[in-house]
């Protein structure tokens, strides 16, 4: 299968960040067709593809050699077989010996020209496998986050891994071999030529035919392959959505229904499959009645010869029949291997194709050649009658014109969609405004090196994001080298070393994926800690304690104070409760300010604000009274003797 699922991508519609791509079919919304299988030979492709081999140019002719010796040495066999049974008839026991040692011999340098290659060819192989995907990583972890807004991550990485690892094969194995082909086919034709052109042209005359079946094939196995790409990846997409939404599966009950539809859609791929066997099947039969048909028209017109030939024009006529059956396979042997790798190169190029599109996709944020790099900062943060948009004509935020000192806490509520998250964003130039301005301490970040401005900025999300390996590699991750002291206190200090320290290995124990073996609570105390080590003086906090209880959010609240501590702070919170002790509260309703102020400001004021924060008031009484309601049971319980479990720590 691995064979015939090559896809690609190109065009002249517009691609990723709006770039041309080439002509090609039809694509998806991005600009991608993942069902495109790709030319055989794509100039633009090779073009850009040879400078990686270009870095090892004396590797690339010693490779290059070794095959062309190779194949000399395989081909010329048939030839010393042809000549040993013309001597054999002959009587010749001489010339048997002297053909044979040199039959061994090519043999032997057949045998060391092959390893040569290959270990070559895989020396090549690995360090451009190498440069190709850090090329390719180091170009995709810099785009912009608009960028990830529209492309499925698990495309990006099929083409940093499936694509690669084609287009290195191409370049290395695959190329060397269909070249080595090509030359054994060329090789052949030349030594049949040499030893009897009329038997040449008997033994040729089969290629017209067999060419034109291969071209009638070749346009229903192209067709065939596609919707064998087709159907697995409608099968893979369905298989990853119904196991990452396992959880909505079975409360919705819909186990019986996915497995039919997973089954149906199984189906169709095994269909696919067969279709694409069958013809991939076709292929083998069809050179190997070429190959009979030219064998027996070879032994014909050799055997009438004979007929009519001296003893002496009659054991060279042998000799030479025997050579020419030889030959008759190793001349399609290659055509054999060049049908075979007719797809390959269709992948390659279509792969070729995928990578360049990742490389040549523009960062839509970029530092101007002149950015200043902020080696410190106060913390002052200006918007400047900002204006966003991400679609033109649906506008996000309007006429932003707010001012913020070093230190000062800043929150920003509003009903969903108000544009909350969107002004955090633009601070950390996660994307660009399309109007007005903001600075940081008087700078306008568009004039400020990227970099330079995350460095002193710190962002903790409503669903934390812990990586692979342990708590402590977790909590330094934006400080690799802290030291131990160090991540014990930032712990501390949001509350979390507690915790932490009663787990079965401490700092040092391994976490599962994205932390599912802590709960909530606990993987945004760490998150927490993860930021006041790496010690930003811009912070910002999105929906922290969204998705935590009542009381886990008592213990967040008490690391929030220290995290927010003499720092420029940006909080979205829907929990009013979260936010009282802010400096000032932005109110947003549809991308403007409406109200800013306070909490009692905003409150005295009965606006906006003040009808949010009763709604939510009344929800968060209601959940502290089912919470009371819990202890009470819980208390009388205890009373009765009963053994009552202990939540986790940092709440669930």
């Amino acid at each position: 299968m691995g064979m015939w699922g090559g896809a690609g991508a190109g065009g002249w519609s517009q691609g990723i960040g709006g770039q041309s791509m080439g002509p090609r079919a039809a694509r998806n919304s991005d600009g991608w067709d993942d069902e495109y299988l790709g030319k055989v030979y794509d100039a633009e492709v090779a073009r850009r593809i040879i400078p990686y081999l270009a870095e090892y140019k004396l590797q690339a002719a010693i490779a290059i050699s070794m095959m062309i010796l190779s194949a000399a040495s395989s081909m010329a066999q048939p030839f010393l077989i042809g000549l040993a049974v013309t001597a054999g008839i002959k009587g010749n026991k001489e010339a048997i010996l002297v053909l044979c040692g040199a039959s061994v011999g090519l043999a032997f340098l057949q045998f060391i020209s092959m390893y040569l290659q290959q270990t070559t060819t895989a020396w090549m192989g690995t360090r451009i496998l190498l440069r190709l995907r850090s090329e390719m990583y180091g170009h995709m972890i810099n785009l912009s986050l608009s960028f990830y807004d529209e492309m499925e991550v698990g495309r990006m990485i099929s083409r940093l891994t499936s694509d690669v690892q084609v287009v290195n094969d191409l370049l290395t194995t695959g190329s060397l071999t269909s070249l080595s082909n090509i030359v054994g086919v060329f090789v052949v034709i030349g030594i049949l030529l040499y030893m009897d052109w009329e038997l040449a042209l008997v033994t040729l005359a089969i290629v017209p035919p067999l060419i034109l079946v291969m071209m009638f094939w070749s346009k229903y196995a192209r067709a065939a392959f596609i919707n064998v790409r087709v159907k697995l990846s409608a099968l893979y997409g369905t298989l990853a959505e119904n196991v990452s939404g396992v959880r909505a599966v079975q409360s919705m009950s819909r186990e019986d229904e996915n497995i039919r539809r997973f089954d149906m859609l199984n189906q169709e791929n095994r269909n696919a499959n067969i279709w694409a066997g069958l013809l991939s099947a076709a292929v083998m039969p069809i050179i190997e009645l070429a190959v009979a048909i030219a064998t027996a028209a070879v032994l014909i017109v050799g055997g009438l010869r004979a007929i009519n030939a001296s003893s002496v024009d009659v054991a060279a006529l042998i000799g030479t029949l025997a050579a020419f059956t030889l030959y008759v396979n190793r001349f399609f042997d290659p055509i054999r291997d060049l049908t075979l790798q007719y797809t390959m190169f269709q992948r390659a190029m279509a792969g070729g194709e995928r990578i360049f599109e990742v490389l040549d996709t523009p960062a839509r944020i970029t530092d101007k050649p002149d950015a200043l790099e902020l080696e410190t900062i106060e913390g002052r943060v200006d918007f400047d009658h900002v204006y966003f948009h991400y679609v033109e004509g649906v506008p996000i935020l309007q006429d932003i014109d707010l001012h913020v000192q070093p230190g000062e806490t800043i929150a920003f509520v509003g009903h969903t969609g108000a544009g909350k998250t969107t002004i955090t964003s633009l601070v950390s130039r996660g994307y660009e405004v399309t109007g007005g301005a903001i600075r940081v301490d008087g700078h306008d970040i568009r004039d400020l090196k990227r970099r330079s401005l995350t460095r002193h900025m710190g962002v903790v999300l409503q669903q934390p994001y812990l990586f692979s390996g342990t708590v402590r590699d977790n909590i330094t991750y934006g400080r690799p080298d802290a030291t131990d002291e160090q991540v014990r206190a930032a712990a501390a200090a949001v509350g979390a070393d507690d915790f932490i320290s009663r787990l079965e290995h401490g700092y040092d124990t391994v976490l599962q994926q994205r932390g599912q073996n802590l709960s909530v609570g606990q993987r945004q105390l760490i998150s927490f800690a993860r930021a006041i080590l790496a010690s930003p003086r811009i912070l910002v906090l999105d929906e922290a304690t969204a998705y935590v209880d009542t009381q886990t959010e008592v213990i967040i609240q008490k690391a929030l104070r220290e995290l927010l501590k003499d720092r420029t702070s940006f909080v979205i919170a829907h929990r009013l409760s979260t936010i009282r002790e802010a400096d000032r509260i932005v109110v947003l309703d549809q991308g403007k300010m409406v109200e800013i102020g306070s909490h009692q400001e905003l409150l005295d004021r009965n606006g906006v604000y003040a009808n949010l924060y009763r709604m939510t008031y009344e929800q968060e009484q209601a959940a502290k009274a089912e919470a009371m309601a819990g202890e009470d049971a819980a208390f009388a319980r205890r009373r009765r003797g009963e053994v009552v479990p202990q939540p986790a720590a940092g709440g669930n």
